[in-house]
């Protein structure tokens, strides 16, 4: 499956006439140099545009900026250039229309020399759209191909869930035990798609069946081996960034959700890298949750056995590893038996990243929080809520506080970054906040992107209470 993250900006730099006092950047072909006068096409090669710094050296950069810009409220922005060599601006391009909407395209370039000399510089770029005359043809008009008006994820799966077969995608795994199965997903996302949403049919729009160019859907699942599996997740990671996140979903999730979230959260986040996700056998049903209890508590043993081979085979730079809500409870678990068992396996890890984690905060504070601490010794990022409606139905029920739980009693844990996502989330649960909110999301971004820590991250504020420090996600910006 083509991927679609094309590169449309390659980051070759041109050290030619490379001076340390100035960075000059323009975008070309390696022939030509794309302005006001030389427009960019909706028949342009992008897989040859590049931005090229023509004058100046990498090295003299100590921060680095770009905006790209449609109009006021159609922005694209790059914080690193690794960020822009992991993008793909040109479905965003497609999507937007540009070529037919659009006469320019703004650049903007804020950059910060180590000398500390700052500097700016703006170009436009005209678009034009050519519109082909259409040729003829002796075909049968029932075998023209109809364009695309979607973009197709591809991601990565492991599951223990039972394999049914189904012809109908969204049901083609179900909710029994079974043994860990491997495969590929793609799922489509529309041009129209919205930060942090999932889009999907809805009867109030009178939406009754799925439709690729309005909503978030399961184009096709293609199961591998274990050695095809890992051979090919090799191959792709070594292409694309060697990097790579895995997501572990949580309660009341089926495995299409988990693969729609896992698309979506590639797609918003702009990772370029190669996503995985682990779908353990949640029922996907609100009335099941002492099963889903029980089943992810089962999974450990699985999951701890495809972290293993995560971390052993796919030769990635960077791994991300993500949890939400009950699926912590696993995630956790098989971290610490498997850091047990293969201690080195740590170097392999970049970044923990706990969202609204539905464990006891107690046990989290004393038996798994500092074990992982240990002996994994590398970055670990808690997301908490005091808003979090799904969290405090789970404290009723188990009569204490969750780790995800924020207000007074906020887990606060040495060598654990805490931050506090209350009042960013307005939906009904406000579960989800670390991939339906822009706040969070781009909290996220910056923090996979840059590598930057709390303190240095712009949408977080300190907030010292008790002689302890945590981190609140700043109001207003979501």
């Amino acid at each position: 499956m083509k991927r679609l993250f094309i590169l449309l900006f390659l980051t070759t730099f041109s050290f030619a006439h490379a001076q340390t006092n100035s960075v000059v950047f323009e975008l070309n072909d390696g022939y030509q140099k794309f302005d006001a006068t030389n427009c960019l096409t909706n028949k342009t090669d992008y897989s040859k545009v590049q931005l090229s710094i023509v004058k100046g050296e990498i090295s003299s950069l100590k921060s680095f900026q770009l905006i790209i810009t449609l109009n006021e409220k159609i922005t694209y922005t790059f914080n690193s250039y690794n960020e822009l060599r992991n993008t793909d601006p040109l479905s965003w391009l497609k999507g937007n229309e540009a070529f037919k909407n659009f006469k320019n395209i703004n650049f903007d370039l804020k950059t910060e020399l180590t000398s500390g000399k700052k500097e700016t510089q703006n170009f436009k770029v005209c678009l034009k759209e050519i519109i082909s005359k259409p040729k003829m043809v002796t075909r049968s008009l029932t075998n023209t191909t109809k364009k695309k008006d979607y973009i197709e994820i591809p991601v990565s799966f492991a599951t223990d869930r039972n394999d049914t077969n189904d012809s109908d995608l969204n049901d083609r795994f179900g909710t029994k035990r079974a043994d860990l199965k491997y495969g590929r997903v793609v799922v489509s996302i529309p041009y129209t798609h919205k930060l942090g949403e999932i889009e999907r049919p809805s009867y109030w729009r009178l939406e009754f069946s799925e439709d690729p160019t309005k909503h978030v859907m399961l184009q096709s699942v293609k199961m591998q081996d274990k050695e095809t599996y890992f051979k090919q997740m090799v191959e792709r990671i070594a292409k694309n960034g060697k990097s790579t996140f895995l997501f572990v979903h949580g309660y009341n999730v089926s495995f299409a959700d988990a693969a729609r979230r896992a698309a979506q959260i590639t797609f918003d986040l702009r990772f370029g890298g190669e996503p995985v996700f682990y779908s353990w056998p949640s029922q996907g049903a609100t009335t099941k949750y002492t099963v889903d209890e029980a089943n992810i508590e089962w999974a450990k043993h699985n999951m701890k056995n495809f972290l293993r081979d995560y971390l052993t085979k796919t030769k990635a730079d960077d791994i991300y590893l993500v949890a939400h809500s009950m699926g912590n409870r696993g995630l956790t678990k098989a971290l610490i038996d498997l850091m047990n068992e293969h201690p080195k396996l740590k170097d392999k890890i970049t970044e923990v990243i706990l969202a609204a984690p539905d464990i006891d905060a107690d046990v989290f504070r004393r038996d798994i929080a500092p074990k992982m601490v240990q002996k994994i010794a590398k970055p670990i990022t808690l997301y908490v809520s005091s808003d979090d409606l799904a969290l405090i139905a789970s404290r009723k029920v188990h009569g204490n506080p969750r780790a995800g739980d924020a207000g007074k009693g906020v887990v606060i844990v040495p060598g654990v970054e805490t931050i506090d996502a209350s009042g960013v989330d307005t939906s009904f649960l406000s579960h989800s906040y670390f991939a339906t909110t822009k706040t969070i999301i781009e909290d996220i971004l910056d923090l996979i992107k840059s590598g930057k820590r709390a303190p240095d991250r712009e949408t977080l504020e300190r907030v010292s209470q008790a002689n302890v420090t945590y981190w609140k996600v700043k109001q207003g910006k979501n």
